[in-house]
């Protein structure tokens, strides 16, 4: 059986093409309805085409576990680093990768800025959750219960003069987070810091991840905040498609 041939029908099915018969395989790649029988029967019996109702074709449940070792390779780090390399070529700002630990943020990677700024999100860097734009993020993933429990274990401290320390307000921030899809941050844990963030989410939809441009305040503010948080959004949209 021939590689490409093969190959050539199994890139007939998308999104928009769910399921293929095999005269119509036969007409999109002109050859004899014979030889493409022949093709989907073997892949038939190797799991990577289903055959369901009125003689049509689908792709098969092999592909999902091809997917999930795909997906296993492809850790966030790696996925992310060319994006994040991308982002600070166009901003010229601190780029940030975070997750969430538990009770904390964990920056995973940063790329400086060429003109470096002193953050406390240094790669291995523990944060708390309830401030700053990387982490605010994530936070907003999060349940009341789960803030609450913040609160009562005494991780909710006041950093600098703008950090959001009283529940209420937190609560309404994560919120505005949540409806706009970004969080801001001027200088809620490094003072003179501005940084917007957005969620990263995996392929069931779940907020796995934070990436967040920082930069001194005088810089960001002089600029549209719509030219970062755009950028930050198709950025992390494009992590998504390998997550």
């Amino acid at each position: 059986m021939s590689a490409e041939k093969t190959l050539a029908i199994l890139d007939l099915f998308d999104f928009e093409t769910r399921s293929l018969t095999v005269s119509e395989i036969a007409e999109k790649l002109n050859q004899p309805q014979s030889s493409v029988y022949r093709h989907l029967r073997v892949l038939k019996e190797k799991d990577y085409m289903l055959e369901v109702q009125d003689g049509q074709y689908r792709l098969g449940y092999k592909f999902l576990k091809m997917a999930k070792i795909v997906r296993s390779d492809n850790s966030l780090m790696i996925v992310a680093r060319p994006e994040m390399e991308k982002l600070m070529e166009e901003t010229t700002e601190t780029i940030i990768l975070s997750v969430r630990s538990n009770y904390h943020a964990v920056c995973l990677d940063t790329i400086p800025s060429l003109h470096p700024i002193k953050v406390s999100s240094e790669q291995g860097g523990i944060m708390p959750l309830h401030c700053g734009a990387s982490s605010k993020v994530l936070l907003a993933a999060m349940n009341e219960k789960f803030i609450d429990t913040l609160f009562e274990k005494g991780l909710v401290q006041k950093f600098q003069p703008n950090t959001l320390s009283e529940k209420g307000e937190l609560i309404e921030n994560l919120e505005w987070i949540r409806q706009n899809g970004y969080a801001f941050s001027d200088g809620e844990i490094d003072e003179g810091v501005v940084t917007y963030g957005t969620p990263i989410h995996d392929f069931n939809g779940k907020i796995i991840a934070s990436l967040s441009i920082a930069g001194p305040r005088e810089r960001m503010l002089q600029q549209d905040k719509f030219f970062f948080i755009e950028k930050i959004k198709e950025a992390a949209k494009k992590i998504e498609q390998y997550l």
